[in-house]
């Protein structure tokens, strides 16, 4: 399953802001991956969120600037997503930051927030010591009942 690494200034979120804009990258993520909303598939999206200290956000090799940047790294199996899914997710991420701020979706706003997706191999994304393990995931569609059935 895919995951979200997030890092910003200390400070620039409340931990209560934190966990909300977290539950909603998570909810877009899965959204865009076409991830069906369960209990056993919200088990499986992780995410971490890496506070920096206030004099450790840089731009342009300078500390201090007034508005934080936030970085939001997706990394989740290659070939998932088409060019036009990318786009869309990472101008929702945009979004959700940008909410979370209180800031307008202005270009000003929007350029402080950069998102990443990092595809990776299936032989280089191991959980539980094993790289087949999205074989758990679709076996987790069975046990809970999803079955693809033609229409009648």
């Amino acid at each position: 399953m895919p995951w979200i690494n997030l890092t910003i200034r200390r400070g620039a979120l409340t931990k209560e802001m934190q966990h909300a804009v977290m539950a909603k990258l998570t909810d877009t993520l899965m959204f865009w991956e076409k991830i069906p909303d369960t209990a056993e598939a919200r088990k499986k999206m992780k995410g971490w969120v890496y506070e920096v200290a206030e004099d450790a956000d840089y731009s342009g090799g300078s500390a201090g600037h007034e508005d934080p940047f936030y970085f939001i790294e997706v990394r989740l199996p290659a070939g998932r997503f088409d060019v036009l899914t990318k786009r869309h997710m990472i101008l929702d991420f945009t979004k959700i930051i940008l909410l979370a701020e209180g800031k307008a979706p202005v270009p000003e706003s929007a350029s402080r927030i950069w998102v990443t997706i990092v595809e990776l191999k299936e032989e280089d994304w191991g959980i539980g010591g094993h790289v087949d393990w999205l074989r758990d995931y679709e076996s987790a569609l069975n046990v809970l009942g999803t079955e693809l059935k033609p229409r009648s």
